[in-house]
């Protein structure tokens, strides 16, 4: 079994300094590497345990894994209320740049439900070769996933009474007009919202990624995969993208009230690795 060390770094980006984990191989002759793009908000600090579980799985196999807080997040600079999709796509490129530095090859990335929308854009908008793509949980329609978001404020403004009745449409109105929202503590700015609300992963190329490697977790008896992601799992298919989906049974660590875990997904995923080279 191979020994990994834990690093903590800030990294420069153009807006500021990114915080990041650095978990690399304490013997690295691999030049491979993957930049860990992290799930929206609050369902980033619900899956911290287990990103940081995957990422020394992956340095058992030899991997350098770069855990990233994008700007305005975690502990990286900036505040929240002033990050916006082009700030975070343009972290990935620090990200990657970095990595690129320190002598690595090979680059792959590996995004938790918004973040995978993140890295599927970022690939879709660049021409460097990004070798593997791995999804969990990704969200693929960013209206849907922005609208479930802006659900929280609804329903906290149903529990209490002295606040005014919203509703969802209300709320992306308002986004849509060039307001603040706040919701469930973090304040959503326009300019993170609105190039959100337009993507969609089946408009997305995805050609120049040797292989894309997506991951669910299901609670449910019988295993199937979101629809929306067997539907883009079969475009992509048909599009020759090299592409392998497995569906887990487990629960959804990143809203669980409890932070939880899913070994089975971390053993798969690794396995799934494993079997690329």
């Amino acid at each position: 079994m191979l020994g990994h060390k834990t690093t903590p770094l800030f990294i420069p980006s153009e807006l500021g300094a990114l915080f990041c984990m650095y978990f690399s191989p304490s013997s690295n002759s691999n030049t491979e590497c993957i930049v860990h793009i992290p799930a929206f908000a609050e369902e980033m600090n619900k899956s911290r345990h287990m990103v940081a579980m995957q990422a020394r799985a992956f340095t058992e196999q030899g991997y350098s894994v770069l855990v990233i807080d994008l700007w305005g997040t975690g502990d990286s600079q900036g505040d929240f209320s002033e990050a916006t999709w082009d700030i975070w796509l343009s972290n990935v490129t620090s990200a990657v740049n970095w990595l690129q530095q320190q002598g690595y090859k090979s680059v792959n990335l590996w995004g938790l439900r918004a973040g995978a929308l993140l890295a599927i854009d970022f690939i879709n908008k660049n021409s460097c070769c990004i070798d593997k793509l791995i999804c969990w949980q990704p969200v693929l329609n960013g209206e849907q996933f922005l609208m479930q978001f802006l659900r929280l404020r609804v329903a906290a403004a149903m529990m209490d009474k002295t606040t005014s009745r919203e509703k969802t449409s209300d709320l992306k109105d308002q986004l849509l007009n060039g307001n603040s929202v706040e919701v469930a503590g973090y304040s959503l700015n326009p300019e993170l919202v609105i190039p959100i609300l337009s993507i969609k992963a089946k408009q997305m190329n995805l050609n120049n990624v040797n292989l894309c490697q997506v991951f669910e977790l299901s609670d449910e008896e019988e295993l199937e995969g979101n629809h929306i992601t067997t539907q883009w799992i079969k475009q992509l298919t048909e599009l020759g993208v090299n592409v392998s989906f497995d569906v887990i049974n487990g629960h959804p660590f990143w809203v669980t009230q409890e932070i939880s875990e899913s070994t089975r997904l971390i053993k798969l995923c690794s396995q799934r690795i494993a079997e690329c080279h």
